[in-house]
């Protein structure tokens, strides 16, 4: 996966499964795709639809991060309990 930035691709390794991304990936090529054509009223409704689409893919996105991050901050704590927040 690569964040993406203004001019700035960088590598950086993710424990969120790969299907969020592609779903992200997905809705993000569909509306790009849209704007490159006339904004007409069925287009306007497709983006709003995609839109939507893709709030709901980064909101499961964001949280199953939570989820992983929570699981592995368990982990650390079983291994360390002396890490434990209090």
């Amino acid at each position: 996966m690569y964040c993406i930035e203004p001019g700035n691709y960088t590598r950086y390794n993710t424990a969120v499964p790969s299907s969020t991304d592609a779903r992200i990936e997905e809705i993000t090529a569909a509306i790009r795709n849209l704007c490159r054509g006339p904004f007409t009223p069925e287009a306007e409704a497709d983006l709003r639809k995609l839109a939507r689409q893709l709030r709901l893919a980064i909101r499961l996105h964001v949280r199953m991060a939570k989820g992983s991050l929570t699981t592995k901050q368990a982990a650390i704590n079983l291994r360390d309990p002396a890490l434990r927040e209090e």
